[in-house]
């Protein structure tokens, strides 16, 4: 599906602020709130836009982050989907895609300390028990969330996330709000108050407070980009041993670089994860070629996965609302 000029607008205002009301997306792209209101029911019938979540820095709840790669094996695709669906209901469990490529499945989760990331670990190979082949894992050090840049392709804010540091104790009324605007980061302030049987200025209070201490990065919309004709890979580098400044240049390149959409570092056999969105497996080849001619003293190696499916996406797991 190809996106007209008012609704770029309309995308690329929530990928700022998906909390915006109907009004002041209206104000920004020079629209009714009503032209405003029947778009957006519109984006999400067709199912562009997913949802809207709330991005949650983990780090600064105690919490560190690891990526899990895994290759299966002996299942048709029943069993997979079932497997996942088993897997998404574990409370540690923020991320996962599929796709095809040396690793089948990529699972994200966090855990507040190393015994609980080996607990976590070996429930993980156990419930993926004679049908895992091989994985490995990373840790994340800081992902940088850069945007969509198909619908801002010059002016985008990074949010970032960042490694464990125990700065914020959530209190009852903090958990009961974010557990409300995790999947539905659009909800209003009268709505959510409701929910969670509080004063409006209660629960306006709180947001306003965790956005400005940092917990709350940001509220983005959830675009399945394969509805709009582009293909998803995720690039992982290995680095040589080479100086900060020149993996810094690489990092910047990658940054403003119009298919890159996230950016994670990570320890372990990859050293930095590369979200692309590209319009055909040829932009991606050319993207390829770029970086390893630019920076083929920085890349030792690469592998890469054809996203085909997430299976979900958030920043607020139930584990660290436990």
């Amino acid at each position: 599906m190809k996106l007209d000029a008012l609704n770029i607008k309309i995308l690329s205002a929530l990928d700022k602020n998906a909390r915006l009301t109907d009004s002041e997306i209206g104000k920004k792209t020079r629209a009714s709130k009503q032209v405003i209101k029947y778009r957006l029911e519109k984006l999400q019938e067709d199912k562009i836009i997913e949802n809207y979540y709330t991005m949650v820095d983990v780090g600064q709840l105690g919490f560190d982050s690891y990526y899990l790669f895994v290759q299966l094996t002996g299942l048709n695709s029943k069993q997979e989907s079932e497997l996942y669906r088993k897997i998404l209901q574990l409370p540690y469990i923020t991320w996962l895609i599929t796709g095809v490529g040396r690793w089948d499945a990529v699972i994200l989760f966090c855990a507040k300390n190393v015994i609980q990331f080996n607990d976590q670990l070996i429930e993980l190979k156990k419930l993926l028990g004679k049908n895992l082949h091989e994985h490995i894992y990373v840790t994340l050090i800081q992902a940088e969330h850069i945007g969509y840049k198909f619908v801002n392709p010059e002016k985008h804010t990074s949010l970032k996330t960042t490694p464990k540091n125990q700065i914020f104790l959530l209190d009852d009324i903090d958990k009961k709000i974010l557990k409300t605007i995790n999947q539905n980061a659009r909800m209003q302030v009268t709505e959510i108050a409701e929910i969670i049987s509080e004063p409006v200025h209660t629960a306006h209070y709180h947001i306003k407070k965790l956005k400005k201490d940092g917990l709350i990065k940001g509220f983005k919309p959830k675009i399945n980009i394969q509805k709009l004709g582009l293909q998803w890979h995720l690039l992982l580098i290995k680095f040589n041993s080479v100086s900060y400044d020149r993996i810094k240049n690489f990092l910047q390149y990658c940054n403003n670089h119009k298919a890159v959409y996230y950016a994670t570092n990570t320890v372990g056999n990859y050293d930095v994860l590369l979200d692309i969105h590209v319009r055909n497996t040829e932009e991606f080849r050319e993207f390829l070629f770029n970086i390893k001619n630019l920076f083929q003293d920085v890349i030792l190696l690469y592998e890469s996965i054809f996203v085909f499916e997430e299976l979900l996406i958030t920043y607020i797991p139930k584990i660290v609302l436990d």
